[in-house]
């Protein structure tokens, strides 16, 4: 479920509904391809949307929810996450068993008989060398510190450890060894993410800088290979005939779309092009209900939505004028008015469901919400700003301010949503706000570069755990491009790596949290998302995880 971009994660504010359309399903459990009330459709194929192009289908580099939805179909990692009677469940796919020491220090992976598209074998050679690649410090991973808590990793990203010493061993062809730094509670989630995922050193080696921005640049291991790429157009996938569970997948072919304009993604839906897609606008909602043609999914997604600002900007380098903003920001209104309920505030980072443990809810067990002390803090968004201003020097008048927010996406979705933040800031701080609309691409680009000066994005979490939402601020992980760096959150992170007391793990979480919010006022998280996914009546076992990508390798219609 991180990177220099989110996107499961980063997800632009706007394209949060857009991204999940592929985020829905039907029943939870694989069942059987002949049932009581008959049998499957003859022609088994699925069309899916993606709200956006692939930014890249390199494991190590993908950063975005539409690369990862891809690369879940078409590669295997060790594990893969499902659901069972409601809940995400860890299950073998390219290991078929693994041990773990007392320590919970050494995994010992033992891998199935799998083929690659091409016939040859999947080795444990190759997940060695996917996960050696993503930590490599020429290749440029955002997610390699994800891959920090085997042993010596973050060593030898930052070329301090030779690649011998990484904990990461080939036993044999079938047997794979990882060390850790220490006992990581999350580790065994980490498996099935794609940074983890095997990659064939020749293939990687003869594609170069094209590796995974082509189809005749890749090889697949997954239930499906790609057949077909059409840039900003639709990624086609076929039934992999040399995947070792090939009899568990019913569809023979999946077409994912790339639709970034809402009305045509409902359209599409409503008249049956595409077979599942979220629904938020209460005017396609009645449209859909009145068909009855569809089963609807609702709760939350795992993700929040925020604003964040580039510190390196004249303005927001100040922190009051960052918290100006994170206090005049409108989360009831958004909620209500542009997520239609499908949306709660979110006066904290970590988004609610998330459990730190087996069984506790990590909202629930620390119950602080940095943001309402914000407010307590500070009663008038308005004088704060006006402060900031005379600060840096600047004329105190905010209408005099020259701040554009950046925004994804062209269509009408998105100029709601950006429309909603001018007015509202507008009212609320008095500052004349410009936008500027940029499709996704171009996005990700310009804030990586961070040529912005604040944008809206989403963070999904990659695993159920509240590192997933933590670790993406340290200075070491480059996730969110805002220049920000604070050694005191770095150490509070670190402890919390170094712990399994989940009391203390809470504690040191929630500390941090305050420190990202209260005290240096980084972000402004605006609401936790839910998902109301309309999914047709013949889609059967189509899982959607909290975490993780949408699962359509047990998929198959039935009726259509």
């Amino acid at each position: 479920m991180k990177s220099k971009r989110i996107l499961s994660a980063v997800l632009s504010v706007s394209l949060l509904t857009s991204a999940m359309l592929v985020g829905c399903g039907s029943s939870s459990n694989k069942g059987s391809a002949n049932t009581a009330n008959g049998e499957m459709d003859k022609d088994q194929y699925l069309n899916l949307v993606l709200g956006a192009e692939p930014k890249s289908l390199d494991a190590s580099k993908a950063s975005d929810l539409y690369s990862s939805q891809v690369l879940n179909e078409v590669m295997e990692g060790l594990t893969r996450v499902e659901q069972e009677n409601g809940k995400d469940v860890i299950k073998p796919a390219g290991a078929e068993k693994w041990d773990v020491s007392d320590d919970k220090k050494e995994w010992t992976f033992h891998l199935r008989d799998n083929k690659w598209s091409d016939g040859k074998p999947v080795t444990a050679n190759d997940y060695a060398y996917g996960i050696r690649r993503t930590l490599e410090a020429k290749t440029g991973s955002p997610y390699a510190f994800l891959l920090f808590p085997i042993k010596n990793a973050k060593k030898f990203n930052s070329e301090k450890a030779k690649v011998n010493e990484l904990g990461v061993k080939v036993i044999d062809d079938k047997t794979l060894k990882i060390t850790l730094e220490k006992p990581t509670a999350y580790f065994l989630d980490l498996t099935y993410f794609k940074v983890m995922h095997p990659q064939r050193k020749d293939i990687v080696e003869k594609s170069g800088e094209r590796y995974g921005t082509e189809k005749d640049t890749m090889i697949f291991c997954g239930p499906f290979a790609i057949s077909n790429w059409v840039h900003n157009n639709k990624v086609e996938l076929k039934k992999n005939e040399q995947y070792w569970g090939k009899n568990s997948v019913k569809l023979n072919k999946v077409t994912m779309k790339i639709i970034s304009q809402e009305p045509s993604r409902m359209s599409e839906l409503l008249n049956g092009q595409i077979d599942m897609g979220a629904v938020s606008h209460p005017d396609w909602v009645k449209k859909f209900d009145s068909t009855q043609n569809y089963n609807v999914i609702k709760g939350y997604d795992g993700s929040t939505a925020y604003s964040f600002f580039n510190q390196t900007d004249k303005y927001f380098k100040n922190e009051k004028i960052r918290k100006a903003f994170i206090l005049a920001d409108d989360r009831e209104g958004k909620a209500k008015t542009l997520f239609r309920g499908l949306a709660t505030p979110a006066y904290a980072w970590c988004s609610p469901q998330v459990l730190i443990g087996e069984k506790d809810e990590y909202r629930s067990l620390v119950k602080d919400e940095p943001i309402k002390k914000l407010k307590e803090q500070y009663k008038d968004p308005k004088a704060l700003l006006v402060e900031g201003l005379k600060e840096i020097g600047a004329d105190p008048d905010p209408a005099k301010m020259s701040i554009t927010l950046l925004q994804s996406g062209t269509d009408a979705r998105s100029k709601e949503f950006a429309e909603f933040d001018q007015q509202n800031y507008k009212n609320a701080l008095g500052v004349n706000l410009k936008i500027e609309y940029v499709e996704w691409p171009i996005f990700a680009k310009r804030t990586d570069e961070k040529d912005y000066q604040f944008a809206g994005m989403g963070w999904t979490g990659d695993y159920n755990d509240p590192m997933t939402f933590f670790d993406m601020w340290t200075s070491t992980a480059g996730v969110v491009p805002t220049g920000w760096k604070n050694k005191e959150y770095d150490e509070l992170i670190n402890k919390a790596s170094l712990t399994s007391d989940d009391k203390e793990r809470a504690e040191l979480f929630k500390k941090a949290e305050q420190v990202l919010l209260q005290k240096d006022g980084v972000a402004s998280p605006t609401v936790y998302r839910m998902r109301q996914t309309y999914t047709r009546k013949y889609v059967n076992n189509v899982m959607v995880p909290l975490f993780g990508t949408t699962e359509v390798k047990y998929a198959y219609t039935k009726g259509r």
